[in-house]
């Protein structure tokens, strides 16, 4: 039985099966930008059937028209290959109205993201933003069908050029700026995206909050509710690797499962690494890293490269590599991402000393738009060298470092500095028991290999060929041998003989 009210999707679907104009006209008029996020295939049919002057009469079906000329195909597919024709200051030259001149805009900055040129598409995304966002001359903010959903892609044009805090103003702009009796895609998707934001800095409640505002929401067509999906399960993964839920594991490759194709796929990697680097894997981080940047374009300055640049410093200071984590940050260009600068407290503490890493974190604390997750592990790393030097953490920095970290439950935190550090901090009650599988250099010591490489290491000092090591392990011979290769890296040896030799030299095998 048929609902009594169907859905615009529906609706559209039985109109045109019967081939009726005159109701796919006033369905398509009516709920035309739901219409494009849900069902853009049926949307494309309806105005291709769709008499000229009924589409010429209808301005928001002459955007969806020509953005499918530019930017989308008729399959839904990412047109790559054509630019608008009209620019958005031909456009304005021509006196095109507000709503098609913002449509023409919103093509181009898609089109220039959807190629990975962040820094045009962040251009056009400021000038789109400061068009829908000025006042007419009765004081008000200009509404029509398109300023939602262009106020989200802007948002998630800041996000991937590397901006946070700006995307979060542009994503509460796309929930406030809805017109009245539009479909709630646009507000939702915002506050999932707004959600995601808040999860990368570590400000988790909020994140949680802005889940259940968008849960809370009618479910989209089933066209979109998939790219939302991967939002979700994006910003579970990362809560989850935050708080080290025990279920973090299989949310982390479900995010980098769904989001393999959607934009938003460097979250799910960020969700990765930093599980990988937390459990002790700094070879399995790197690896991924590496997988990551072979087949993605990262521009300099992205939200990706930056989450690559500062996966890979923290993982190669993990092992005591600090010169070649401080190469990797001297070489990754300018990072928006805060994660690359606290890894320079680090380095400042093993290759400068603690009062030198006080200094830096200290300099890192007055920075906007930090994030909890980044200004708790700058605090830790000042709680350390603090303890070396005073044999305590200061009062001053240990009571709100616990009060922070209890307060968003960032227990991750906790396990990137040493034990005897963490045990001086006040209101971690809360903290859960996690099996700590990160071997810390100290301050000024070598490199320093996870007790899963050590055991490696140990094995390969021994007689048995690999194929009995597999066995002993009880893994495959290929996962021996990417382990082994990954031992060899951080040593810097081609060999196992050669790896031995310097094992031996720098005081890791007894």
């Amino acid at each position: 039985m048929s609902p009594a009210h169907p859905t615009p999707e529906r609706a559209l679907a039985e109109a045109l099966a019967r081939n009726d104009l005159d109701a796919v006209a006033e369905i398509v008029a009516n709920h035309l930008f739901a219409l494009l996020q849900n069902d853009w295939r049926a949307l494309v049919e309806a105005i291709e059937r769709l008499p000229d002057e009924v589409v010429a009469a209808n301005p928001g079906m002459g955007i969806i028209r020509d953005f499918g000329a530019s930017v989308r195909l008729r399959d839904g597919a990412i047109n790559l290959e054509v630019l608008p024709a009209l620019s958005g200051d031909d456009a304005a030259a021509a006196g095109l109205s507000d709503r098609l001149l913002d449509a023409v805009l919103l093509q181009e900055m898609l089109a220039h993201r959807f190629r990975a040129d962040f820094v045009a598409a962040k251009a056009i995304g400021a000038r789109l933003r400061a068009r829908i966002s000025r006042p007419d001359e009765r004081g008000r903010r200009p509404l029509h069908d398109v300023v939602a959903f262009a106020a989200l892609h802007v948002g998630i044009t800041e996000v991937l050029a590397g901006d946070l805090e700006q995307s979060l103003r542009d994503f509460a702009d796309a929930r406030i700026l809805r017109v009245e009796g539009q479909h709630d895609l646009s507000e939702q998707d915002a506050n999932l995206k707004a959600a995601a934001v808040h999860a990368v800095l570590g400000r988790l409640g909020e994140s949680e909050r802005l889940m259940r505002r968008a849960d809370a929401l009618p479910e989209p067509g089933e066209s979109f509710a998939g790219f939302l999906a991967s939002t979700r399960s994006a910003i579970r993964a990362l809560i989850a690797v935050d708080r080290l839920d025990a279920e973090a594991p299989a949310l982390t490759e479900e995010a980098i499962e769904r989001n393999g194709d959607d934009e938003f796929w460097s979250l799910a990697l960020l969700a990765s690494t930093r599980w990988s680097i937390v459990t002790g894997d700094l070879a399995g981080a790197l690896d991924a890293v590496d997988q990551a940047t072979a087949f993605r374009p990262m521009p300099a300055g992205s939200l990706a490269a930056g989450i690559a640049v500062a996966a890979r410093a923290q993982a190669l200071a993990m092992l005591g590599e600090f010169g070649a984590a401080r190469d990797v940050l001297d070489g990754g260009g300018e990072c928006t991402l805060r994660d690359a600068a606290v890894v320079r407290v680090r380095l400042a503490l093993h290759l400068d000393g603690p009062q030198a890493a006080i200094a830096a974190a200290r300099a890192i604390a007055v920075q906007p738009g930090l994030g909890p997750s980044a200004r708790a592990e700058t605090m830790l790393l000042a709680a350390w060298a603090q303890t070396l030097l005073f044999g305590a953490p200061e009062p001053g920095t240990a009571r709100p470092l616990g009060a922070l970290v209890a307060r968003e439950r960032l227990w991750r935190m906790l396990q990137l500095v040493p034990a005897e550090v963490v045990a001086q901090i006040p209101g971690l009650e809360a903290a859960p028991a996690f099996a700590r599988g990160l071997a810390l250099p100290e301050a000024g010591s070598g490199i320093r290999l996870s007790p899963n490489e050590l055991e490696i290491l140990r094995l390969l000092a021994g007689p048995d060929p690999l194929p009995a090591i597999a066995r002993a392990r009880f893994v495959t011979l290929n996962t021996v041998k990417t382990q082994v290769a990954s031992v060899y890296r951080r040593l810097g040896v081609h060999g196992r003989r050669e790896a031995v030799a310097e094992a031996g030299r720098r005081g890791l095998l007894s």
